[in-house]
């Protein structure tokens, strides 16, 4: 107990009073570190020197500080070239969105309500003692086969006792057709196809393309060359109608005489066929192989060997039967050959389907794996030797449909006909029936019914002639359609029977 009491009251060591003020504790002085104490090395206590060093070290760091942010404003200021790319860069950027937007929500635009039929829909008028088809005017003469018009006009009734005199009563009234509006369906589109012979001018192929994107399906009708034509052409054959056009333009100086009268061919199948065609495209033959070569070989099967030779259109085809890959240049002795045929410009027609098929295929395979440089090279060959009123949104729009159509969906026929058995020249005849049941099937973009009042109303593809009438106003039964959907082409070829 003593020793603790005398503990306490030893006296502590003496500690110099200036020592203690220098060695006090830091959190005292307001430092979290004593090494922050300057005041330590002024020990006489220098206010007046330490506030100099204090000012000192204080503009040191603001010089310090205002040459790093001149830095840092410098480095982030961007000179003119940068902003300039940058803006071109968002440009761009924005351009790609907006296309592709609009590519991908596009559609060609359509026929509207209050838009003029490109027909006449009025029924024809049978009370007119000329209604009926026009006289045969070319049998190899170029004259009428009679100087009397009204000879081998179906007779009509008149309305007045005296056929000399003007009918007293009322000539009857004509019911129109059409009591309401014409609507055009969404996403149904025909479009106009001419392969021409740039040398003879000739629209050696002529087929109306229907393409309905809302269905999913696609319909070709392929119009022979030899078909009968009432328009007083040379030969009355359609192939011919392109190239009398063509010349017409091309005289009166006309700076592309081939669209233009290739608009006016359309003009004539729209009348005649009472359809609406949005696009048409013209396919120069010479540029055809090239075309073929670009997508690839194409497979398809020969029915027969194929082997002519006309020198002066320096054309010699040689075709072994079978399974054949068809370059460009046997794909176009393919499509061309129509000699070996029993049906002749029929058989003809029929290969195409097959070829066309085949094509088809290849195109729709080549978009769909998406092969560039084959897209590229057929795109450039295309540009060369094809001419269209499309335009790149709307071959876009189209090949996206293309890609979304099936073979079983993709029916290929010919114009409903038959050969009429001429002596002096060979012409396919239209049968009016069977046409008007597949335009209505296929190509009739509107809601309403083209009807036979009012079909072929000025009779383009008949003469009153008992050998085209026969054919012409035959039942639908007795017309030659040739219709198959692709994948049965694809599947069983088509039979096209060979002379002996």
């Amino acid at each position: 107990m003593k020793n603790e009491e005398m503990e306490e009251k030893r006296p502590t060591d003496p500690v110099d009073e200036k020592e203690k003020e220098d060695f006090r504790d830091p959190s005292e002085t307001g430092y979290e570190d004593a090494d922050d104490d300057i005041s330590l090395y002024y020990p006489d206590g220098d206010a007046e020197h330490m506030a100099a060093d204090d000012g000192e070290e204080d503009g040191e760091e603001k010089d310090r500080s205002k040459k790093k942010n001149k830095a840092r404003k410098k480095n982030t200021r961007l000179t003119k070239s940068q902003i300039a790319l940058i803006a071109v860069v968002f440009i761009l950027y924005t351009a790609v969105i907006v296309t592709a937007s609009w590519i991908l929500f596009y559609k060609p635009p359509q026929a509207k309500v209050d838009d003029p039929l490109p027909f006449d829909a009025e029924p024809i008028r049978t009370d007119d003692p000329n209604a009926g088809p026009p006289l045969h005017y070319n049998e190899g003469t170029g004259e009428n086969v009679t100087d009397d018009p009204t000879k081998d006009v179906p007779p009509f009734e008149n309305p007045s006792e005296d056929p000399g005199k003007e009918a007293e009563t009322e000539a009857p009234k004509i019911t129109p057709a059409v009591t309401s509006k014409w609507n055009a369906k969404e996403n149904d589109y025909n479009i106009l196809v001419v392969g021409m012979d740039k040398q003879a001018k000739l629209a050696d192929i002529t087929m109306i393309v229907n393409v309905n994107a809302g269905e999913g399906r696609m319909s070709v009708m392929q119009i022979p060359r030899d078909t009968l034509i009432t328009t007083g052409v040379n030969t009355d054959k359609i192939n011919a109608q392109y190239a009398s056009l063509v010349n017409i333009y091309s005289h009166q100086g006309y700076s592309d005489p081939y669209m233009t009268a290739l608009s006016d061919y359309a003009r004539i199948l729209e009348r005649s066929l009472c359809i609406k065609i949005h696009y048409t495209v013209l396919v120069d033959l010479e540029g055809f192989p090239k075309i073929v070569d670009s997508v690839g070989p194409i497979a398809v099967f020969v029915p027969d060997r194929m082997k002519y030779e006309d020198p002066e259109q320096d054309l010699y085809i040689d075709i072994p039967a079978g399974w054949v890959e068809l370059d460009g240049k046997n794909a176009e002795g393919f499509v061309r050959f129509r000699s070996g045929y029993v049906q002749a410009d029929l058989g003809r027609v029929n290969a195409q389907k097959i070829f066309l098929t085949a094509l088809y295929q290849k195109v729709v395979t080549l978009l769909k794996n998406m092969d560039v440089g084959k897209i590229t090279d057929l795109a450039q060959v295309v540009l060369a030797n094809v001419t269209t009123d499309m335009t790149v949104s709307d071959l876009v729009y189209f090949s996206r449909a293309f890609m979304n159509i099936g073979m079983s969906n993709v029916t290929m026929l010919t114009v409903p006909g038959d050969m009429a058995n001429e002596s002096w020249n060979a012409h396919y005849v239209v049968n009016r029936a069977a046409t008007l049941q597949i335009i209505n099937d296929y190509f009739n973009i509107y809601d309403r019914m083209i009807e036979d009042s009012f079909f072929d109303k000025n009779w383009t593809f008949c003469y009153n002639y008992p050998i085209y009438t026969d054919i012409y106003y035959a039942p639908a039964n007795y017309a030659y359609t040739s219709e198959y959907t692709a994948d049965e082409i694809a599947e069983d070829s088509i039979a096209i029977p060979f002379m002996p």
